[in-house]
């Protein structure tokens, strides 16, 4: 099923700190994001893939994405977990270089791409810092660094105080400002607003791998994510910026994830896991049906988002 979503365009304008994207040939304002006039009317198509590395090897993806043609796609957006140990292997990031072209991805880190080895290497190799924005085509896209969230009941750790700030600051101030744009697409890993996911008979949906409930963004426990960031968001949409979420951390409970909140926002989420061996999978593995995938289609004339999830294995040549 394609969803279509067209919200008129109003202005706005911001420039703060400011830093160079070459490989992209765009420029994006890490506390912000700006419009600029111009830009190909032709529609732009945007595979987003989440979790899709190999179950058997730690430096792979699945095998059919090795496979898979990428010319179709304006961008490949990475949900994160790419590989089971991402940047914990030298080959690794020049082995999905060849396949995604990374100088043309946005990679939003997930847990597996985080937490082995060291994720500077990702980031060293990507020219680009871990939390961004930019404007592109007459939207705005939000790539966040969900591993500076702290998804527990608990006091938040004490580490990486500075990051989770900038990245807070971030988000807010784009939520403060953005005006010209037609959509705020927020590219994350970890699953957000998860206490949100209701359904009208009451059900809440668990779809990601990890559905925490509170999730803290700074180290302040004042930070908690859905009670602060959301209510943001929702200003957003009621400015006439549509905001459309996508994670990546899916596929072990479900291949698809999508909602929409009273407010209006949509929540999206996609991730693939048919590489894990029946036999020996995880109890937390539960959804073993067909892998799909997500693609997005904007035009950039009419200033509309589609997008619809679509079986892996009918991409295969």
């Amino acid at each position: 099923m394609r969803h279509i979503v067209n919200l008129g365009i109003q202005k706005f304008t911001f420039f703060r700190f400011l830093f160079l994207l070459p490989a992209l040939g765009l420029l994006a304002a890490q506390w912000g994001c700006a419009g600029r006039a111009g830009g190909s009317p032709a529609p732009e198509r945007y595979l987003f893939l989440g979790h899709p590395y190999d179950w058997n090897y730690p430096n792979r993806v699945d095998p059919r994405l090795e496979r898979l043609d990428y010319s179709p796609y304006t961008q490949v957006w990475l949900g994160g977990d790419v590989c089971s140990r991402s940047a914990e292997y030298p080959e690794t990031l020049p082995y999905l270089d060849s396949l995604f072209d990374l100088g043309k991805v946005h990679w939003t880190l997930g847990n597996h791409d985080y937490d082995y080895g060291n994720p500077k290497a990702i980031l060293s190799y990507l020219q680009r810092p871990s939390f961004y924005t930019l404007f592109q085509s007459g939207y705005c896209l939000m790539v966040l660094n969900t591993n500076l969230f702290w998804p527990f009941p608990s006091t938040p750790p004490q580490s990486d105080c500075e990051q989770k700030a900038a990245q807070w600051e971030m988000i807010r101030t784009v939520a403060d400002t953005i005006r010209e744009a037609s959509h705020l697409i927020i590219l994350h890993h970890l699953g957000l607003f998860n206490g949100l996911k209701v359904t009208e008979k009451g059900d809440t949906l668990r779809a990601f791998n990890v559905n925490a409930d509170p999730i803290y963004g700074t180290c302040s426990p004042d930070s908690e994510v859905t009670a602060n960031l959301y209510p943001w968001l929702v200003e957003v949409q009621r400015r006439g910026v549509q905001v459309v979420l996508i994670g990546g951390d899916v596929g072990m409970q479900a291949k698809a994830f999508e909602f929409r909140t009273p407010e209006g926002i949509w929540l999206l989420g996609s991730g693939i896991n048919n590489s894990v061996n029946r036999e020996y999978a995880p109890d937390y593995v539960k959804d073993f049906g067909p892998d799909e995938v997500l693609i997005l289609e904007y035009e950039v004339r009419e200033k509309t988002l589609s997008w619809e999830f679509v079986g892996l294995d009918g991409l295969i040549p």
